[in-house]
């Protein structure tokens, strides 16, 4: 299986691209922010919806997530109603998006979400 790739920002931190400037690849823009659930969603997939755009790390998910977020919610919902026989290839694929949303120790660190600008200059005061 390939491995997946590197963020950009990540890239870009590491000095990745001060050999080669050319080689940084631009990311596609995103479509706003994560919103409320689906109407359609059950009332325990949308309670598994706030709690994955709760958890995750912030500027991770945004509106260019949303299908992605909705089968999560939905396996997620089906596995707190019966744990015990979920079957595990639901639960792989659970696991996978969880991973992809960088909700897991491990993948945590390869994510990229946006970066707050800084608020003011911090040489103003002197």
């Amino acid at each position: 299986m390939a491995r997946p790739r590197t963020p950009t920002n990540v890239l870009d931190a590491r000095g990745a691209f001060r050999k080669d400037p050319q080689r940084k690849r631009e990311d596609p823009e995103t479509v706003g922010d994560l919103g409320k659930p689906p109407a359609h969603l059950t009332a325990e997939a949308a309670d598994c919806w706030k709690e994955i755009a709760k958890l995750a790390p912030r500027g991770v998910l945004t509106g260019s997530d949303r299908l992605s977020v909705e089968v999560a919610s939905n396996l997620m919902s089906q596995f707190r109603l019966n744990p015990v026989e979920f079957p595990a290839a639901k639960l792989v694929r659970l696991e996978a998006l969880l991973g992809k949303f960088g909700m897991t120790p491990a993948d945590r660190a390869k994510v990229g979400g946006k970066k707050e600008a800084p608020k003011g200059n911090p040489f103003d005061d002197l």
